[in-house]
This record gives C-alpha cells, sequence and structure tokens, in this order.
C-alpha cells in the first residue's frame, strides 16, 4: 500500500498545476536516482513526463521558465547516459520517444549539444 500512495504523491506532483515547475523537476531527478522510490514503469514514465514539459514549453502551451526549461535538458541528458537507463535497455526493455519531442530536436539546435551513446535506441510513437 505504500508504494502506491509513493507512486500516486509523485505522479500528481509532477502532473499537477500547482506543484512550481522547480520542484517538480527537483522531484523527478530524485525519482530517477531513488532504490526507494516505486514508479511501475519508472523510467518511461519520467522520460514521458520531460518529453512532454519540453514539447509544451517549445510549443508556448505552459509558462516554464528558462532556467527550468534548461533543468529540463540537462535532466533529459542525465537520463540518456546513465547507467539505469543503460541497464534497463540491455535488458532488451525499450523506451518510446514522443514524435512531438524528435520535432523540438529537430527544430532546435538543442540536438547538436547532445550526444547520444550508439547503443541508444528508441522506439518513436
Amino acid at each position: 500500500m505504500a508504494t502506491l500512495l509513493i507512486y500516486s504523491g509523485i505522479h500528481l506532483k509532477l502532473k499537477s498545476p500547482r506543484t512550481p515547475w522547480p520542484e517538480k523537476l527537483k522531484l523527478a531527478r530524485f525519482s530517477w536516482i531513488s532504490t526507494q522510490c516505486f514508479l511501475p514503469n519508472k523510467e518511461q514514465v519520467l522520460f514521458d513526463w520531460t518529453s512532454h514539459a519540453l514539447t509544451c514549453f517549445y510549443n508556448k502551451k505552459v509558462d516554464v521558465p528558462s532556467e527550468v526549461a534548461e533543468g529540463l535538458w540537462a535532466y533529459l541528458d542525465d537520463i540518456l547516459h546513465s547507467r539505469k537507463l543503460h541497464n534497463v535497455l540491455s535488458q532488451g526493455k525499450t523506451i518510446s520517444l514522443r514524435r512531438t519531442l524528435a520535432q523540438v530536436f529537430t527544430s532546435t539546435s538543442v540536438l547538436q549539444e547532445f550526444h547520444l551513446d550508439s547503443n541508444i535506441k528508441f522506439h518513436l510513437y
């Protein structure tokens, strides 16, 4: 039961418009590295949240402070280069990349700043 509460609390705080963006980013970072955070399909959930936040920022659907947007890119970079993601992918699991985030990659100069490991493969949807 405690696991469900931890999951519900994290998911709700990340999605809530009442949670300040800096707090959301801290929570997402903590959730990624914490072994005490139990989210079903945690890696995909956090990757999706980050992708959605960045897409909304670039489509001007939400007001995200620029320092938080920079933090989201840094967080995404940390995820992509993490041992945790490498371990998940080496177990044969996949992480899906939203097509809208791929469009953000191609429509901005951020793609030049990130060097993806050649072993990382994404499924676009």
